[in-house]
C-alpha cells in the first residue's frame, strides 16, 4: 500500500508538470481575451465604408433648413444669383482702386479685396457688394462672424476651389470651414 501511495503522489507531482498530452504544461500568464466589440475591421466592414456614407434623410426641404433657417424672406439662405453678383462688386472695387492708384497691379487688387472682405465680413456681417444685394455673413445660429473667421473664409475664398465645393444647403467650403452661412436681408 504505501508503494501505490508513493505512486498516486509521484503521478499528481508529474500531473502538475506536464499536460494532458504529456508536454510540458505553460504557467505564464495569458492575454485577457479581446472585448467583443473591439474586433477586427473586416472585408466586410471596409466594403460598406467604401460605398461612402448613407445620404438619405440628410438634406432638408429647402436650402438652410438643417441650420434651422426660414424657407423664404429675411434669415433665408441667400441664392447663388445673389452671391455671385456680390461677389462681381466687392472684386470690382478693389479692381478700380488698384487701377488708379497702383496701375492695376494684381497683388494689390487681390490684397485690398482681402483687407475688405475681412473687415467687411468680421466687423460689420457684410460688405459693400453684399449689402447693395442684401445678403449678410453670419455664423451657423445667427452670432457675428469675427475677424479671425472671417479670415479663414477670405483665405479659402481666394483659393477659387473651395466656393465651388457645395454641400446639400448650397454652402461653399469657404463657409463650411468658418462655420458661416450667407443669409438674405
Amino acid at each position: 500500500m504505501a508503494r501505490s501511495k508513493k505512486n498516486r503522489s509521484s503521478a499528481g507531482a508529474g500531473a502538475s508538470s506536464t499536460g494532458t498530452s504529456g508536454k510540458p504544461r505553460d504557467d505564464r500568464p495569458r492575454p485577457a481575451a479581446e472585448p467583443a466589440d473591439e474586433r477586427l475591421i473586416t472585408r466586410r466592414d471596409m466594403a460598406g465604408w467604401v460605398g461612402g456614407t448613407e445620404r438619405s434623410g440628410q438634406l432638408g426641404k429647402w436650402p438652410g433648413e438643417r441650420l434651422g433657417l426660414a424657407e423664404e424672406g429675411p434669415t433665408a439662405m441667400a441664392g447663388w444669383g445673389r452671391r455671385v453678383l456680390a461677389l462681381v462688386i466687392d472684386w470690382f472695387i478693389p479692381a478700380v482702386l488698384s487701377a488708379v492708384w497702383f496701375q492695376g497691379h494684381s497683388l494689390v487688387t487681390l490684397g485690398l479685396f482681402v483687407v475688405l472682405q475681412v473687415l467687411g465680413v468680421g466687423l460689420l456681417g457684410t460688405t459693400i457688394g453684399k449689402r447693395l444685394v442684401r445678403i449678410q455673413v453670419v455664423r451657423v445660429g445667427g452670432a457675428m462672424t469675427g475677424l479671425p473667421k472671417a479670415l479663414l473664409r477670405t483665405v479659402l475664398l481666394c483659393l477659387i476651389v473651395p466656393p465651388l465645393v457645395i454641400d446639400g444647403d448650397g454652402r461653399g467650403l469657404h463657409d463650411r470651414a468658418a462655420g458661416t452661412v450667407q443669409i438674405r436681408m
